[in-house]
């Protein structure tokens, strides 16, 4: 194939030898761009850096052999970690009395408790705090800073107070940092996973044996593989990826383009061409690409004949939530349609699980419930703070957790459905010919001084996402306010 304007000036400024920010829109052909690339050069030693495993295997059947193609944790793996790796899950429970937990923070006696934003007690276990401690631990490895501290300490709803985040500090941060500490021993009781060697790794300050890197998906790399790769400066760094596509900053991932840009001073690129779907669905698009003024907008493939309007039987339905994810998986097992859902449905399960220990009386230390006493503070908290829990409870109160576990398990496989459901989340790399997307995509309230309707950047991104995974026909009516949003907020 030959290639498009805008890849043949990639293709060019790579020869220059300059390194390089690759905006790539939706469908626009960045992996193929890449590889137009590595076969022109094949005198270099190029690393692509993939964001997951499948990609990187698709990289190293499609690339040629002068590159090696590698996830993040591939480039930090030693062969000495591949027992630590095997051994059996471990539960926040068996953690925390593996570290032994109450003798880290001196505890003898009664449960320490926090007051939640409801102002109720919330008993604080040891496996409670052994969670968030895992927690912490995990977003301390996914950013670049040398040292565990109190801004590593995940938000958690119902727990968002000046007093409770205190109390969380004095409960987490001293098992983190136990927990940090015993994870970089070769006899660690503490099981061992990718992300702690990759942070050990890139403490480190590794050279990787590389002329090129090429990283992709650049958008939602963390700051810990960001950082090791800026630093490699004897190579030529090319960051791939579309910054209205970042949407995992909820879980510490950044923008790598903006940071390759602002760090290397180097110039920023775009594919603009989609070829997965055709105008109509482009235009779409551009409407949440112009809300967040990215720095591109997607040309429709002529050749492709793309629909927006009302689907009634669509191939996937895209949600904002686990919660909505869960309520469409009900219907379409209730109207006899057989039904997946991407990732399956251990999440969905879980959440269940825990709104049935709430309701028993029983704490809990799923990351959506882990902050409240009650079911009731619960209700209480989706009916007056967050709208996204109010779908969860709708659900819970009508069926039941134990009908909610039983759906998850009536479902099929992918190759067996008639209907996909998904997050939006786990939708990101995917496609189908006809997408709807679900309610559950809320519009922002206006605000109560202002009237302004301002929606956090990060939503719209994901908005973005969902409606450019189909590829024939897209149902995005229940996104029609985003004609009243005003702006959008970081």
């Amino acid at each position: 194939m030959n290639p498009t304007p805008e890849q043949q000036t990639a293709i060019e400024t790579y020869g220059d030898g300059l390194d390089m920010v690759l905006q790539a829109g939706a469908g626009c052909g960045k992996s193929a761009t890449l590889r137009m690339i590595a076969q022109g050069d094949a005198r270099r030693r190029m690393t692509y850096v993939a964001y997951n495993s499948s990609i990187a295997a698709d990289a190293r059947r499609s690339f040629p052999s002068n590159v090696v193609a590698k996830t993040g944790h591939g480039l930090a793996f030693d062969p000495r970690y591949g027992e630590r790796l095997k051994r059996p899950r471990q539960t926040a429970h068996q953690a925390a009395q593996a570290l032994d937990v109450r003798a880290i923070l001196g505890v003898i006696g009664a449960t320490p408790s926090i007051k939640t934003d409801l102002g109720h007690p919330k008993a604080m276990t040891s496996k409670i705090i052994m969670r968030c401690a895992l927690d912490t631990v995990g977003r301390f490895c996914h950013s670049a800073d040398p040292e565990i501290t109190a801004r590593h300490i995940p938000r958690y709803d119902g727990l968002t107070t000046k007093n409770a985040r205190s109390g969380l500090e004095r409960l987490v941060l001293p098992v983190a940092r136990a927990a940090w500490a015993d994870l970089q021993r070769n006899d660690s009781v503490l099981r061992l996973d990718h992300d702690h060697y990759l942070k050990s790794w890139a403490l480190s300050g590794p050279t990787i044996p590389t002329d090129v890197v090429l990283l992709d998906e650049a958008q939602d790399t963390n700051d810990v593989l960001s950082a090791v790769l800026l630093a490699q400066e004897h190579a030529q760094r090319i960051a791939v990826g579309d910054s209205a596509q970042q949407i995992y900053g909820w879980r510490g991932a950044r923008d790598a383009l903006a940071g390759f840009v602002r760090e290397l001073a180097c110039p920023e690129l775009t594919l603009s061409q989609s070829f997965r779907f055709g105008p109509a669905i482009a235009d779409r698009a551009n409407i949440w690409l112009r809300l967040i003024d990215a720095p591109l907008r997607l040309t429709g493939w002529e050749a492709a004949e793309s629909t927006v309007g009302p689907l009634a039987t669509p191939d996937a339905i895209l949600c904002r939530t686990n919660a909505g994810a869960m309520g469409i998986v009900m219907e379409g097992l209730a109207a006899g349609r057989k039904t997946a859902l991407v990732g399956g449905g251990s999440a969905i399960k879980q959440l269940a699980w825990a709104a049935e220990a709430l309701q028993g009386g029983r704490p809990t230390d799923h990351p959506e419930l882990m902050g409240f006493a009650s079911w009731d503070d619960v209700r209480q908290y989706a009916a007056e703070e967050d709208g996204s829990l109010e779908v969860l409870v709708k659900l819970v109160d009508e069926h039941g957790p134990a009908e909610i576990v039983a759906a998850a398990d009536g479902l099929v496989s992918e190759a067996q459905a008639e209907l996909v459901v998904s997050t939006a989340h786990k939708a990101k790399g995917r496609e189908w010919p006809r997408v709807r997307i679900h309610g559950d995509f809320r519009a922002p309230k206006p605000h109560p001084e202002t009237g302004l309707v301002i929606l956090p950047r990060e939503e719209a991104r994901l908005a973005y996402v969902a409606v450019t995974r189909a590829r024939e026909q897209l149902d995005d009516i229940a996104l029609e306010w985003v004609r009243t949003v005003t702006a959008v907020s970081e």
